[in-house]
This record gives C-alpha cells, sequence and structure tokens, in this order.
C-alpha cells in the first residue's frame, strides 16, 4: 500500500501550516520589539540574496552534470583526407586551439567541448550570452584510409537533464553550430 494513505491528509495541512506558524513566530517577534520592521526586511533580503547565490552554485550545476532522459541532437559526416592520420589530427586540432585548453587530442581522435550547460541555463536564450554558452561536444575520428585519412564527425548537444526536451529554435542553432564545426574541420584537413 502505498504512503500516502496513512497521511489522513496531514500532508496537505503541512504548508498552511507552516506558513501560518512562521507568520505567527513573526508577529510576536514585531509585537514584543525585539527586532525592528527594518531589520526584519533587511534580513529577508539577505536571505534572498543568499538564496540566490547558492542556488545558482550549487541548484544549476546539479542538472547541468545529469544525463538527458531523451536522445541526444546529433550532427553526423565523414569525408576523406589525403593527409596521413597524424597531420589530420594534428590539423583538426590547430583548427579548433582558439577554444582553449579544453580541445583535447585522444589517439585516433580530437574532442571538442563548446559552450557550458551551466552557463547556458543561468543566462538562457533570451541574452547573446546565453547562447554563446550553448553546450556542444564535437568528436572527429582518423583512421588510416585509401590515400590518406578516414575523418567521421559526430557533433551532439551537450545539454544536461531537463524535465522536457530543447525547444524548436533550440535544436535548429544546435544544427547549424554543428555544421559550421564540421566545415570548420573540413576545411582544415583540405577535405
Amino acid at each position: 500500500m502505498p504512503a500516502r494513505r496513512f497521511t489522513r491528509g496531514w500532508d496537505r495541512l503541512a504548508g498552511p501550516a507552516g506558513s501560518a506558524v512562521v507568520v505567527l513566530v513573526l508577529a510576536q517577534i514585531l509585537l514584543r520589539g525585539a527586532v525592528s520592521v527594518a531589520q526584519l526586511a533587511l534580513g529577508a533580503a539577505a536571505l534572498v540574496v543568499v538564496a540566490l547565490v547558492l542556488g545558482q552554485r550549487l541548484v544549476v550545476p546539479w542538472p547541468a552534470r545529469r544525463p538527458p532522459r531523451r536522445p541526444r541532437i546529433t550532427t553526423t559526416r565523414a569525408w576523406t583526407c589525403p593527409l596521413p592520420p597524424e597531420e589530420t589530427l594534428e590539423r583538426i586540432h590547430t583548427a579548433f586551439a582558439d577554444l582553449g585548453p579544453s580541445v583535447r587530442p585522444e589517439e585516433g581522435c580530437v574532442e571538442v567541448p563548446v559552450g557550458s550547460d551551466a552557463s547556458f541555463r543561468r543566462r538562457g536564450t533570451a541574452s547573446e550570452f546565453g547562447w554563446r554558452a550553448l553546450p556542444l561536444l564535437a568528436t572527429f575520428r582518423v583512421a588510416p584510409g585509401a590515400g590518406g585519412s578516414e575523418v567521421a564527425a559526430e557533433v551532439r548537444d551537450d545539454l544536461g537533464w531537463y524535465p522536457q526536451p530543447p525547444d524548436r529554435l533550440v535544436e535548429d542553432e544546435i544544427d547549424r553550430r554543428s555544421a559550421v564545426l564540421i566545415e570548420r574541420a573540413i576545411c582544415a584537413t583540405g577535405g
């Protein structure tokens, strides 16, 4: 049997009862002169600021680290490059070097993380900074091929957990930026 059955409705009273207790305690504190209205307002404002700061630092990054329950938005492409695999990897790595130390060359591939889900959540799609933080993860795998290298690119969104899939506007932007990243690698490798 569900635990809810044994509460007999007390769970529905907890919110209003708790609020009533808080109001009564605050009224008594004010009436007895323990604090002034200005001190109470200042304390409430400080509490709100602390809650906002803690929310930005603790609550927002938590769902950003969790994997989504939906399929990722992914763009893939493959091409042939006339260069040997080592040189192809180096060119791809160099092409994305402006994105900072997060570009990771590994054996046979280069991973290029772009943006930050935590910053994207904080700033949102309504600001330029929010759009710049749209998180993507590009992976370029290079294998030896006939007369050079075979390059396989996969760019996917790097959004964490959200209660709903991203809006069509966000999906379109992910597709557009994915194509730009892939074209940048193609130009760098002469493919």
